[in-house]
């Protein structure tokens, strides 16, 4: 009998590098793809030079136009879409998913409507056998190390804890550990708040401000999340870890971190358009806004979070806001 194949919806860096993980297990792996020359360059070069330039991708790995074709018969799969997109890219697939698929979602967000993570509104929308079957990865994970094989570790969280250990085991393997966790909600909201506060963190950057200055807000940061997630019915504990704090890490402080960056040129800036800063989607500005409606509804105190959201609403002077705040911050 033939090894049933893996699937990632997408085709970007994140969803690349985790197809070179599924494929050490010797089975197919399909990318939903929906760029023809990205498509092309997987299926007749072996590489995805648009997305993660330098890495030689096995025969295993292919790319796909066609929804049914890529998660057919899956047992495994990855959503690693944008967050505008996760709606969409699901609800293409939900006839063609196998009745006993585990899927795992990567991608960060809150929903517009409700203020609750992606993934969670994502899995509403999933047949009731397979909604607890949908779990959330996060954690510190810049594409670019995970394929070529630097030590790292995921947090996976699912309602199904048979799924999320599932998962882990085709994911992890000498290099990245896999840690699993039953809060779906805290991992779901850390994965989008972390997008927020690297903004910030960014700005620091952009300010020359010093590694005290970084370390303090990273600290900030970690606070509000935790009363963020305790006024939201998560733990608050999850904030502290690999979710929270070890996404933030990497995304606040790593070159590649795009909401690190957008925030860095944010300063002395005359744009905020991410396009016009070269920068393509920054998943933080959608956050930061819905962020602010979801703190106000709960009742939590995050004034870094509503100093970020003042910086993207100005029109000059974009880190003025965080400026002041710093300024003015009081120890309690």
């Amino acid at each position: 009998m033939n090894k049933r194949p893996f699937a990632i919806l997408g085709a970007g860096n994140a969803a690349t590098a985790l197809a070179l993980l599924l494929a050490r297990h010797g089975r197919p792996v399909h990318l939903y793809c929906i760029e023809e020359d990205v498509m092309r360059d997987i299926n007749m070069n072996a590489c995805n030079t648009k997305y993660l330039s330098g890495v030689k991708l096995p025969k295993l790995i292919r790319a796909f136009a066609d929804i049914e074709q890529t998660v057919s018969r899956a047992e495994i799969v990855l959503i690693a879409v944008p967050s505008f997109a996760i709606y969409q890219a699901l609800d293409l697939a939900i006839p063609f998913l196998a009745a006993d698929v585990v899927i795992g979602s990567i991608t960060k967000g809150l929903d517009l409507k409700t203020f609750k993570p992606l993934a969670i509104e994502a899995a509403a929308r999933l047949p009731k056998s397979l909604r607890g079957r949908l779990c959330l990865i996060g954690g510190p994970a810049v594409a670019n190390e995970l394929a070529h094989d630097q030590p790292a570790a995921f947090f996976i969280a699912g309602a199904d804890q048979m799924a999320a250990k599932k998962l882990a085991k085709f994911l992890q393997n000498d290099h990245l550990k896999v840690a699993t966790s039953k809060d779906v909600l805290g991992v779901g909201y850390c994965m989008a708040l972390k997008n927020v506060y690297a903004i910030a963190l960014g700005m620091c950057d952009g300010l020359r401000y010093p590694m005290n200055t970084k370390a303090l807000v990273t600290s900030l940061a970690i606070d509000e999340m935790e009363h963020i997630l305790d006024a939201a019915g998560a733990n608050a504990a999850t904030a502290g870890t690999l979710a929270g704090l070890g996404d933030l890490l990497v995304t606040g402080f790593s070159p590649h971190g795009r909401n690190r960056t957008y925030g860095e040129r944010l300063v002395e800036s005359d744009f905020k358009d991410p396009a016009q800063l070269g920068l393509g989607t920054v998943e933080g500005i959608s956050a930061t806004e819905i962020a602010v409606k979801l703190v106000k509804k709960i009742g939590a105190k995050a004034p870094l979070l509503m100093a970020v959201a003042k910086c993207l609403k100005q029109e000059k002077h974009f880190e003025k806001p965080f400026v002041e705040y710093l300024r003015k911050l009081k120890l309690g």
